[in-house]
């Protein structure tokens, strides 16, 4: 079966999941302090690694196999709520969209674009030469790139012959309930043996996700049982729906009301300065981006954040107060509002 995501993120996930029976360690980073700004103990630091070792010990215990092969997954990281599309499969258009996004990480971000490009070229070979004979599983959700990806899809489909396709798609719950339930672990004493029986989960969350490249690698085998066949009639409406979309190559597309729509590059910027407008006159980038993307959950990237604040200062509505490090993205300043 041919898998087909729309996120770098989301194709890195599927792949640690794919095939694998068990919790297998990796690296853990601990960062933080306590409330009066003291640093963790080296126990302590150990202590929260371990915790989230036990955690992931138990999800991968109870996890639902998910039966995929690495080779069999295809990445569509094209970006396709912005910018031109009209035009076919994957061209200079979509290559100057998703350049300009990338353009905020001065040190690597034309090289990841056209690395991107490259494997997506390929992979629509792969998917055209092979979705008329292998089932096709798509990853969709809420998230205008993967919603654009879920129409885009359906349009390179269309001239194989709809009719005999088996395609499924799987679509991000609104809501999933995760364990996070603290794990119990010896006292700092005794950090350095294994830990004893972890207790019995007796808490969770309800976590909403913008798409799946949030999904953490042992949930995709149990999401995979809410995948859908699609009937001919449904890809051809969102083939139609990609034609529509194209022929009104708006500069946005968004997800509004549940339905994918284009829209003016300027429909956030309301949503930008009231974060900007809750700092103080001088401020940090950075800090507005990662509060735009964490309080709303548009499903848009810090790119399309950091290129609208780019407009604000062209107009004289910001000024930059410090430059960016050399080779880090260019929202890593201090910024002053100019009188907005």
């Amino acid at each position: 079966m041919l898998e087909v995501v729309f996120s770098e993120s989301a194709a890195g996930s599927m792949a640690v999941a794919s095939g694998r029976k068990g919790y297998v360690a990796g690296a853990v980073g601990v960062i933080g302090c306590h409330e009066d700004g003291s640093a963790f103990t080296e126990a302590e630091t150990e202590g929260y690694r371990r915790q989230f070792a036990e955690r992931e010990r138990r999800a991968w215990a109870d996890a639902v196999p998910f039966e995929s092969r690495r080779k069999d997954i295809l990445c569509f990281s094209l970006a396709l709520s912005v910018g031109s599309i009209d035009e076919e499969g994957v061209g200079p258009g979509r290559e100057a969209a998703l350049a300009r996004l990338m353009s905020v990480y001065p040190a690597e971000g034309q090289r990841a674009a056209s690395e991107m490009l490259e494997q997506a070229r390929q992979n629509l070979d792969a998917l055209l030469a092979r979705a008329a004979e292998e089932p096709v599983r798509v990853w969709a959700s809420q998230n205008p790139d993967e919603r654009c990806g879920l129409c885009w899809l359906a349009a390179q489909l269309e001239p194989l012959g709809l009719g005999a396709m088996r395609v499924t798609v799987v679509e991000l719950p609104e809501f999933l309930r995760v364990d996070w339930a603290p794990v119990e672990l010896p006292g700092p004493a005794a950090l350095a043996g294994e830990p004893g029986p972890a207790p019995q989960p007796d808490g969770s969350v309800v976590a909403s996700l913008t798409g799946w490249g949030e999904v953490e690698p042992h949930l995709f085998g149990r999401l995979a049982a809410l995948g859908r066949p699609v009937p001919a009639g449904e890809l051809r409406a969102l083939a139609m729906q990609w034609r529509l979309l194209k022929e009104e190559n708006a500069p946005l597309r968004a997800v509004l009301n549940g339905r994918l729509t284009s829209v003016p590059e300027d429909l956030y910027d309301s949503l930008f300065w009231q974060e900007i407008r809750g700092q103080k006159e001088e401020f940090q980038e950075a800090a507005v981006i990662g509060r735009v993307l964490g309080r709303y959950r548009l499903g848009i990237g810090d790119g399309w954040v950091a290129l609208r604040i780019e407009g604000f200062i062209r107009q004289g509505l910001l000024e930059p107060l410090s430059e960016p490090v050399p080779g880090s993205p260019c929202y890593r300043r201090i910024l002053r509002r100019c009188g907005r």
